[in-house]
């Protein structure tokens, strides 16, 4: 019977920064539970500021390539996309660009598919309309005679035909000379 021995090898761990992505704060991962308390706690591995400036000298907007190309920036697009996702100022544009947030309201995938959702919502809600009114032999003489239904006219009549009964209305009455 043979044995084998398997030996992984692990991964010797390099201390390295980690950065709050909505603040100045910096926690130094010096072991790879500093690194996991870290990370749990939404820390990214890029520097917020970096990709700020990178984001400000493209005008505000920029896709990924921008940040692919930067010197500043050792790290792989994966990284780089979870790093701008996390930070609260910089949103996705539907096209896939990076948009900074500059105090002034620019629109996210977040909000789109928030007020997405309360249309359809609206939508499915629609309540039947009361009936304004009763259904009486006024409504039924006056309704026959309109063809636009409602409209002023017939709303008019159909006051009318309420004050002096349905038997009397549309009688005409001869005036004597």
């Amino acid at each position: 019977m043979k044995i084998k021995i398997i030996i992984k090898e692990a991964k010797e761990f390099k201390s390295h920064k980690m950065y709050d992505p909505d603040s100045d704060d910096v926690v130094d991962a010096e072991t790879e539970e500093d690194h996991n308390d870290a990370g749990e706690d939404g820390y990214i591995h890029i520097d917020p500021e970096i990709l700020r400036d990178i984001l400000k000298d493209e005008g505000g907007a920029a896709g990924i390539d921008p940040f692919l190309d930067s010197d500043d920036i050792d790290a792989d697009e994966d990284d780089i996309r979870d790093a701008l996702e996390a930070m609260d100022d910089v949103g996705e544009h539907e096209e896939g660009d990076y948009i900074l947030d500059d105090d002034k309201e620019i629109i996210v995938n977040i909000v789109k598919e928030a007020v997405r959702f309360v249309l359809e919502k609206r939508k499915k809600r629609k309540k039947k309309k009361k009936s304004s009114g009763k259904k009486d032999a006024c409504y039924r003489k006056v309704k026959s005679r309109y063809k636009i239904w409602p409209s002023a006219y017939a709303s008019g009549a159909l006051v009318r035909c309420r004050k002096v009964g349905a038997k009397n209305w549309g009688n005409k009455s001869k005036k004597k000379k």
